[in-house]
């Protein structure tokens, strides 16, 4: 090795040396700002804690998909994507699961999503929608009440009724029949509709009509594709 390579391989390790300290010895890349996106469920502290990102810590020790999976470990926690700002700030963003219905297990209740994921165990809670007709043998938290919910009309009309307040309960019958209790006393049956969306708004226009008609007991009856029915 001539004179000159060696003083310039010496150069570039200076540099490296002293790049080295500049990132991991100085105040400059220390964490000064953990901005948290998209929490309505969560607060600020607790996706702080999950996250294990603390303020002053080297920026350059801070694995993003490492965070991201302490993140999703929390059932709360649907999706999440954190951003590394140089030089000293994070943000991290955040999709919550929404408690929309609860299914008893023993003497507990199970809180699930309107995906059937099951966020967490608790007492009974009134107010939120009951799902009756399951039998739930087993669960784990983080995970859906069986493998096949996706797959049933319960997961649909769920999935249609999350923001509404005027059914108390929801009775699964089977894998293609379901029933919705109201608070009016007028329930709605559907057994395999052809397009679930348009048959439920079909029942909710019926409903509307015969509570102003004074009716506050009965069944609306939708099978398939045909006509509603109505029975007291």
């Amino acid at each position: 090795m001539n004179k000159r390579a060696f003083r310039v391989i010496f150069f570039l390790l200076i540099l490296a040396v002293l790049g080295y300290a500049f990132a991991f010895h100085t105040n400059y890349f220390k964490i000064k700002s953990i901005k948290v996106v998209g929490n309505q469920i969560l607060s600020y502290n607790d996706i702080k804690e999950i996250s294990k990102i603390q303020a002053g810590t080297n920026i350059f020790k801070v694995n993003p998909k490492q965070v991201e999976k302490n993140l999703l470990e929390n059932p709360y926690i649907k999706e999440c994507k954190v951003k590394i700002l140089y030089p000293n700030r994070v943000e991290i963003f955040v999709e919550e699961r929404r408690v929309v219905a609860q299914v008893r297990y023993k003497s507990d209740y199970l809180k699930i999503d309107k995906e059937g994921v099951i966020v967490e165990k608790g007492s009974f809670a009134p107010g939120l929608l009951l799902i009756e007709g399951i039998k739930v043998e087993r669960y784990q938290i983080g995970k859906k009440l069986n493998g096949n919910f996706d797959k049933t009309l319960l997961s649909k009309v769920l999935g249609l009724i999350e923001s509404k307040s005027n059914y108390y309960a929801l009775r699964y019958i089977k894998e293609d029949e379901v029933e919705l209790l109201s608070k009016q006393g007028i329930n709605i049956f559907l057994k395999n509709p052809a397009d679930v969306n348009y048959s439920f708004k079909f029942a909710e226009l019926i409903l509307k009509d015969l509570l102003k008609k004074g009716y506050k007991s009965g069944k609306i009856e939708i099978i398939g594709d045909g006509n509603a029915v109505f029975m007291q």
